[in-house]
């Protein structure tokens, strides 16, 4: 059950973050894309010291490029959302720059 709880209240504060578009929530994204990074790296790793043979070795190499993969884009993705996270301005901004 406390678990539970965890989850929800850590969610809750995703969501948030992500419907109002606050600040620290664009850099609490940074946190999760670099923690996705260090599992598949970790596992990579282990899969290529425990590897016993060639087979077990390319199949660590896959594991890594297919997480590379799925983990590039999002990254590249969030990084450009910047602007969308923050205070904004009401007030149209004009050509004149006045």
């Amino acid at each position: 059950m406390p678990y539970f709880l965890g989850l929800a209240a850590v969610f809750s504060v995703f969501s948030f973050g992500l419907l109002y578009r606050k600040v620290w929530m664009w850099y609490l994204g940074w946190i999760v894309f670099y923690l996705m990074a260090s599992y598949f790296g970790t596992f990579f790793v282990t899969a290529l010291f425990e590897a016993k043979t060639p087979a077990q070795e390319a199949s660590a190499f896959v594991y890594l490029a297919g997480g590379f993969l799925c983990w590039l884009p999002l990254v590249v993705w969030w990084a450009n959302q910047r602007s969308s996270f923050g205070i904004r301005d009401a007030r149209p901004k004009s050509l004149a720059g006045d």
